[in-house]
This record gives C-alpha cells, structure tokens and sequence, in this order.
C-alpha cells in the first residue's frame, strides 16, 4: 500500500502523525510526506522521505491576523496591542488598516493555496497513493485525496475536534468559537466556497490520540490512536541524582511569544515561582528566552533543544503554555500539568484537562510569580493530581498503538467499493 501523508508548515501539527508513518513502515507499506520546503530537514530528522512540493506558509503571520481580529471583536485580553502581522512589535493603533492588509494577505494566500492544490494534485495523480493522511491545516490533503480518488484520514494533533477540522473549539460560545468562525471565513475567502467546502467535509474518518475522559466530542467517525511522543530528534540528557526536593519541567516553545507578542512571555514568572516553591526546576526554552530570565537561581538548570518526553516521566509537575504537544506528551508521561494559554480559546481547552483533575489552569494575562508558585504547591503537594495523572496516562496506554491502527487504514484503503471505483 502507498501511503501519502500531506503536511502543514507548523511541525507540532504533524509531529503527531510520525509514529503512524513508522508503523506503516515496519508493516512494509511505502510512505511519502508531501510538505513545503522549509519542513523538509524536519520530515528528513524524523526518518521519512518528503515530497517538498506545497507552498511555505507563513502560519506565525496567520496566528497574528487572527489576534488582530480577535482584539477588533473584544476578546484579546492584553493591554498591548497584538504584534504587526508582518514587522516587529505591536501595530500602531489608530495607524494600521486592517481592513486593506486582510484582503491583500487573502489574495496571497489564494495563490499560495492554488499553487499548493495543484502541485498536490499532480504529485497524488503520479504517484498513485491508497491512501492519503494530514494534518488539520494541510488543506491540499483533501483535495490531493480527491483527486486520486482514494480516502483521507484527518489526523489530529492533541485536545481538539473535527467538524469539518473547523469544529475544533465549537460547542462554549465566546472567543473560541469566534477563532473557529475567522479561520473557516479566511480559507472560503482563499479556497472560494466550492473548494473550501470540498476540504471542511472530505474526511471520512479521523485519527483521534485524545483518551474519552479528555477528548472532544465528534460526529465523524473516530479511530482511536495512541499518543506516541515525538518532539522532534535529540540526545537523551543526564540528570542529576532526585533529591528530597520535587522536581518540575518548565518548558516554553519558541511559538507563543513570536505569534502573541512578548507581553505573553511569562517564562521569568513562571521560573521564579517554580524555584521559589523550593523546587529543582529543568527548563526546556530556546536559548533566547532562557537568557531573558537573566540570572536564574541555582536550583534552575536549562536544557536547549532536549525533546521532551526524555525529561517528563522523572519529573513531579510541568509547566507549559497549553500546546498540543506539550499537553499531551504530559498526559501519556502520567505528570501534572499546569497550563498557562495565552488566549480565552486556550483556556477552554485547557480546562478540559483541570476538569478530570490533572491539571490546573493559568491564564497568561493573569499569571504572576505567586499565582505559578500557588498553582505548582496545589500540584505538588495534593496527591489527587498526581493520582488523575496517572489514571488519564492508563486511558491512553490502552488505546490502540499505531501498529495495530494500520490494519484498520489497510481497510480503509481496500474498501471493495472504493477499489471498484477507481479500477472503473
């Protein structure tokens, strides 16, 4: 079976899918991964052979238009104004046009978007996949599938949904929805509707890691799948000899601040609480952002670019700000979280997790050193975080590994109504 993963150019999206492309590997069947150009060192470090054929996009200019948006309809929570889509620091208020600045950045995403299908299309019709898997803003995926007339299978990256791969924040109202509505209005605006309707309603089935207590509700079909970490390529670290003291992972991503503005950047905060609780503190953070912390204290030991899931299973707590990733590399290591979401839509995610009692929840406009020190104590000291740790860890151990997921997507491929159609 040829199997060809589609791709976006935001790696925590597709990172995900890696241990499913390895599966399919081992079970003997051929894999390419259709991506842009800039993903290919990516897709390259994790073993696969890539087809850099999609056009870059430029997903952090994409997160700020949608926080400019989210300001001009109330619901940006910071005294700062969102950062310029395109230059450094915040727009000028009263200065930037909006309005004129969307319609030429949909215009070139149209473009983008067009060059994408096409290229996708073509390479689907060469190469003749089975079967084709993406991630949730791969929006050539679909259409690539349509094309060869093969099934695609949406593949989530963490907590969200899958209604048209729109429907990952609906059902709360308030800002998340309104992010939903933004992001589907800008791919009709690109795609136009006939196209973008073909991409929101293609997918057949969904590849969903989150375990039932934690995971959103859908009325596509889902194929559970368990979360197997990857965090991209690195050496296993050396850690020093645990001592009475508890130990957490701090670990801060290189996205947040760069599409939300340095106002969001709470790693100083979040590090002063966590060495103030007494607590031997590994921080994971670009070297940047650990030099902005200034001196730490010596209870704080930075690590550059170590993959997560080789610190996580020796630590008692982690802090992190809501992504995919980070949330669900935590779940399947069994370690409480606190989650500090740099938006209301990230909240309401990460709520998800408090709600089952594993996690508790900071805003990111509201966090201050004490807040994290108080948060990180609860955590810490109260064993029904731990405990609801564990047990969610046992609910995604005991769903199906993606060894025992490709048989499924070999039916999937060999429904004998899809093979008579495309022998036909």
């Amino acid at each position: 079976m040829r199997v060809l993963f589609a791709v976006s150019s935001w790696s925590g999206h597709y990172y995900p899918m890696v241990p499913l492309a390895w599966a399919l590997r081992v079970a003997g069947h051929e894999v390419r991964v259709l991506c842009a150009p800039s993903e290919v060192d990516r897709v390259t470090g994790a073993g696969l052979t890539p087809v850099p054929l999609l056009a870059d996009t430029d997903l952090t200019r994409h997160a700020r238009a949608l926080n400019l948006l989210e300001e001009r309809a109330g619901h940006w929570p910071y005294r700062e104004p969102p950062p310029h889509p395109e230059l450094d620091g915040p727009v000028e208020p009263g200065t930037f046009d909006l309005d004129a600045w969307w319609a030429g950045a949909v215009r070139a995403e149209r473009e983008r978007l067009l060059r994408g299908v096409d290229a996708a299309q073509g390479y689907a019709l060469r190469w003749q996949p089975d079967l084709v898997v993406h991630d949730v803003v791969c929006y050539e995926g679909p259409l690539a599938a349509e094309a060869a007339g093969v099934p695609n299978v949406l593949h989530l990256w963490g907590p969200t949904g899958a209604e048209g791969t729109f429907g990952v924040l609906r059902g709360n109202g308030g800002a998340e929805q309104f992010t939903a509505a933004v992001a589907e209005q800008a791919l009709v605006a690109a795609a136009g509707a006939e196209q973008a309707d073909r991409i929101l309603t293609r997918a057949g089935h969904v590849l969903d890691p989150c375990p039932d207590p934690v995971r959103e509700h859908t009325t596509v079909r889902r194929l559970p799948i368990r979360y197997l970490p990857y965090n991209g390529s690195g050496a296993e670290p050396v850690l020093p000899p645990r001592s009475d003291r508890p130990r957490i992972c701090v670990t801060w991503g290189r996205s947040g601040t760069r599409c939300f503005g340095p106002q969001t950047s709470k790693l100083p905060q979040v590090v002063a609480g966590a060495a103030d609780l007494g607590a031997e503190v590994l921080l994971l953070a670009p070297r940047a952002d650990v030099e902005a912390c200034g001196t730490l204290p010596e209870s704080v030991r930075p690590m550059v670019e170590v993959p997560l899931h080789l610190v996580l299973p020796d630590c008692d707590a982690v802090v992190h700000y809501g992504s995919g990733g980070s949330t669900m590399t935590s779940v399947v290591a069994g370690v409480p979280q606190l989650a500090i979401p740099f938006t209301p839509a990230g909240v309401f995610l990460a709520d998800r997790f408090a709600a089952v009692g594993c996690a508790r929840t900071l805003p990111n406009y509201e966090t201050d050193a004490a807040g994290v020190r108080a948060a990180l104590g609860g955590l810490v000291h109260e064993p029904s975080y731990a405990r609801a740790a564990r047990d969610l860890a046992a609910d995604a151990a005991a769903m199906p590994a993606p060894a025992e997921v490709v048989g499924t997507l070999e039916r999937i491929a060999t429904a004998p109504e899809l093979v008579a159609r495309r022998a036909g």
